[in-house]
């Protein structure tokens, strides 16, 4: 369950620290069309919160105690970005440590229900984009 609960955290949090990174080294090689999709998506991004608070029912003290958080995560994953002194390697731990920092502070946060459909929702979008689980065993 904990090996479970961490894929879903680094894959849901992967689109949040992973994708601005992409969206930036490409930005100018991209078409009209996809820079739409990029607008699209980035607007997804900003509503994030209000989804969450939407479909997890957050009362307004989680909300509250979340906003910040999400902040500072993406301030971290920016500063992350924009060190030239780290190798992609190096990168990719710092990313993976940040989310993992950010997905136990959300899941104490979130009641146990909560964070039962917060996975479910993570995991639906995570197929939704295309991805697929790397495994269905739970032992490893």
């Amino acid at each position: 369950m904990k090996r479970l609960l961490l894929s879903a955290a680094l894959a849901g949090s992967m689109l949040v620290a992973g994708i601005p990174s992409f969206a930036q080294t490409a930005a100018e090689s991209q078409t009209p069309s996809t820079t739409q999709q990029n607008q699209r998506h980035w607007r997804h991004h900003r509503n994030r919160m209000a989804h969450m608070a939407k479909k997890l029912n957050l009362s307004q003290d989680q909300q509250n105690q979340l906003k910040p958080l999400f902040k500072s995560q993406r301030e971290q994953a920016k500063a992350i970005r924009k060190d030239g002194s780290l190798t992609q390697d190096q990168k990719k731990e710092k990313f993976q440590a940040l989310r993992q920092d950010t997905m136990a502070k959300v899941n104490n946060i979130l009641t146990p229900e909560q964070q039962q459909q917060w996975q479910q929702m993570r995991e639906k979008h995570r197929h939704k984009g295309g991805e697929q689980p790397q495994s269905t065993n739970p032992q490893g």
